[in-house]
């Protein structure tokens, strides 16, 4: 490695370990002042509104922040696709921070989050405030993904419910959960798939955010067209689970082609 290799490098981490700072001190910020004033309207509704609104200026602000220290390259391809209110969108995770990435792009996006960010000192306060869902939500997660989409919230799933394995198999697919096949089908919207490209791969599951690549990661996002329901209704009807099976199968299609 030449002596400017190395420089760069240092600068990168330098950069990052910022970054994640800076992110983390946003959290932080959320819980006071921002959550209580929030809290002074007592419509829940009109409270997630504005939450999900700060919500998405702040990660608009952090990739901003990830560009200018050159960490990332962000590319979007067919943005006005997202611009539509009320959609199921489905992408694939193959890094750290493709969700505040896609968060960012959404005006009125919700999402599904781990249960143990809800307890995080960093993260709950503004997942509380938009009205995230949790991963431990039961049943009643339909009911309320059925109403949020009713007012026009976009609804944002990683079906692999982690991030993308760095040693899959050519021409393999990673494993993808059925729940976003059912809620389309329970909610009779079509699935927007988004596949999300990183290159070369940097905050996977495997390795830590020190780990840099020898150059910043480009993230591609490709809203696609939507994935039709109508031709796998009848059969939701009386196999569910084998609708939800197909569905699942053409999404891991689209997405890792």
């Amino acid at each position: 490695m030449s002596f400017l290799s190395a420089v760069e490098r240092l600068l990168r981490l330098a950069g990052t370990a910022f970054a994640f700072a800076v992110f983390g001190l946003g959290g932080l910020l959320y819980r006071f002042p921002v959550a209580p004033l929030l809290n002074l309207d007592r419509n829940e509704v009109r409270r997630h509104k504005r939450a999900r609104r700060i919500v998405q200026w702040w990660f608009a602000r952090f990739v901003r922040l990830l560009r200018i220290l050159h960490l990332v390259r962000i590319r979007v391809l067919h943005p006005e696709r997202l611009s539509r209110p009320g959609l199921l969108v489905t992408a694939n995770h193959p890094s750290l921070i493709d969700v505040v990435c896609l968060m960012s792009l959404i005006p009125y996006g919700t999402t599904v989050v781990k249960d143990s960010l809800t307890r995080n000192p960093f993260t709950a306060a503004p997942i509380r405030a938009a009205g995230y869902l949790s991963n431990a939500s039961g049943v009643e997660a339909l009911e309320a993904v059925s109403s949020e989409l009713e007012r026009g919230a976009s609804m944002v799933i990683f079906p692999e419910g982690t991030r993308t394995p760095t040693d899959l198999p050519a021409g393999t697919y990673p494993r993808m959960h059925r729940g976003a096949a059912a809620l389309a089908f329970e909610t009779g919207r079509p699935l927007t798939p988004v596949r999300v490209t990183a290159e070369p791969r940097w905050l996977t599951k495997d390795r830590g955010w020190w780990h840099l690549p020898p150059e910043p990661m480009t993230l591609t996002f490709e809203i696609l067209e939507d994935l039709p329901l109508e031709d796998l209704q009848d059969l939701y009807n009386q196999r569910p689970s084998l609708a939800c099976r197909r569905l699942t199968a053409r999404l891991q299609q689209v997405l890792f082609t």
